[in-house]
């Protein structure tokens, strides 16, 4: 009997120690996880990791040293907010240790709240230094654009050129380019409308200038005013509009593009359910307006862009973007004959260039020798010839940076979200203001997108779920009562 008790103890002790290491297994793998937080996305679409430029941006906080604190103030009761809140945020932390954030509740911590000047939630205060942000509106987007602000020691001013029937900025409309003066003046820029004729020049606080589809040519004095504002290390950003602005064309030899009378017919975009004067773009250069740029773009009614070859002197240039291999080009007299097919006297075919850039070495000589009315804007941008850095050694003069596209519809308002055109368009504006830690795939917004289904998907998401899954049941059924209903075997 003693012995029998005496196994019964030894299997119970040896079960209770087993279960006292398998615990302090469970407690051990609990602490090294709180420890060395991991996060693993298994959405499909990426929904818990954040844009490469949410990260680039972060990271330059971490590359230059620099540590930024959140401040999020929520209401207790709101815990769903509070938690969206900090699953975004704990993205960025775990993306760069000089990230950190706390949670205050502004009713609670009244006193927090009002050194912060917070005076409705939920809102995030970001801090950099001795720069803040407030945000009210929440999300990868809006967090990102703010970090990006805090980045910058100054503000930067774009201007639209005007009075040549280029796309309107106050338009919102389908033709209109509303959405992406919206989107530029997010990435913290300023932006302006330029009159040349009413002007003696570009402003001298231009980062850049953009010519959005004019439909007239611009006039000699405002083509060299244009000249003279590239000349002394200006930005420009032409998008052209097929068979029109020959003069405008013709100035953009001088920097190296070369572009012809022609419109580009892509047979991929009709693949894609789109129209063939809409040729998709899914090659790129490796430069940094596309470097590691996969997604594919679309330039609706697009001329071909083109570099010279050789370039004029002092000119670099590349091709950034080409169409397809199965697309090719037509005249105007095709296209208004309706006679899309491709002429091997007349055309070229793909893939065609429709985005090329161009990088000149500052003229010194002419930054010295200036028009009268380009005097006063030339002195006061002597920080590009005569600026000295810290050592009293004289800093490298700007370099002119100009990118032409042959359409401009493919930033208006109407297409100016499909596929990666607001990343194309918005990485250009970056590289032109020399802001190349905003060149990424940006954020996407969390709102609901609608989908968009072609005449066959509709037909086949109405036919599977409504006939051929039912349909599939009853075949079942059948089938099932028919065998229980067989006569038995003898």
């Amino acid at each position: 009997m003693s012995d029998f008790l005496r196994s019964r103890a030894m299997k119970g002790g040896g079960l209770a120690l087993g279960t006292l290491i398998f615990f302090a297994i469970i407690i051990a793998l609990q602490y090294i996880a709180i420890r060395n937080p991991q996060r693993w996305d298994v959405t499909k679409t990426g929904k818990h990791t954040l844009a490469p430029q949410s990260k680039q941006v972060i990271e330059t906080f971490l590359g230059k040293n620099i540590p930024v604190s959140a401040l999020a103030f929520y209401e207790s009761k709101d815990q769903r907010g509070r938690e969206e809140t900090k699953d975004l945020l704990d993205r960025y932390s775990d993306a760069s240790k000089n990230f950190t954030y706390t949670f205050y509740d502004p009713d609670r911590d009244r006193s927090i709240a009002l050194q912060n000047n917070i005076d409705s939630y939920p809102s995030l205060v970001l801090k950099a230094g001795n720069k803040v942000e407030t945000l009210n509106s929440i999300d990868e987007e809006t967090v990102t654009n703010a970090l990006a602000r805090l980045l910058r020691s100054d503000v930067k001013k774009v201007y639209f050129l005007k009075g040549h029937g280029e796309l309107d900025p106050a338009d919102t409309g389908v033709q209109g380019f509303s959405v992406a003066k919206d989107h530029i003046e997010k990435q913290n820029y300023k932006t302006a409308d330029l009159v040349l004729l009413e002007t003696p020049g570009v402003p001298k606080d231009a980062t850049m200038l953009i010519i959005a589809g004019p439909k007239t040519d611009p006039m000699e004095n405002e083509l060299k005013a244009i000249q003279d504002y590239i000349s002394r290390g200006g930005s420009l950003l032409v998008m052209l509009n097929p068979f029109q602005t020959p003069n405008l064309s013709a100035f953009l030899k001088n920097y190296g593009f070369e572009t012809t009378d022609d419109i580009v017919v892509d047979r991929m975009s009709q693949a894609l359910g789109g129209d063939y004067l809409m040729p998709v773009i899914t090659t790129y250069a490796q430069f940094p307006i596309t470097r590691n740029f996969t997604v594919a773009s679309f330039f609706p009614q697009t001329r071909s862009v083109k570099t010279s070859t050789p370039n004029p002197p002092g000119i670099e240039s590349i091709e950034l973007a080409k169409t397809s291999p199965v697309s090719w080009t037509i005249n105007e007299q095709q296209l208004k004959s309706g006679v899309a097919d491709f002429d091997e006297k007349t055309g070229q075919k793909g893939p065609i260039p429709v985005m090329s850039v161009s990088t000149m070495t500052p003229n010194t000589e002419n930054q010295e020798h200036t028009t009268p009315a380009q005097s006063d804007t030339e002195k006061d941008n002597q920080v590009n010839t005569k600026d000295h850095d810290s050592t009293g050694k004289d800093k490298p003069l700007r370099k002119g940076r100009v990118v032409a596209t042959g359409s401009s519809l493919f930033a208006a308002n109407r297409f100016f979200k499909l596929q990666g055109n607001a990343d194309l368009f918005l990485n250009t504006v970056s590289w032109l203001a020399e802001d190349e830690n905003l060149i990424a795939i940006r954020p996407k917004s969390e709102k609901a997108q609608p989908i968009v289904l072609t005449v066959n998907q509709s037909l086949l998401s109405f036919f599977v779920p409504v006939v051929v899954v039912p349909l599939i049941w009853i075949v079942a059924g059948i089938a099932v009562f028919v065998y229980r209903r067989r006569p038995a075997r003898a």
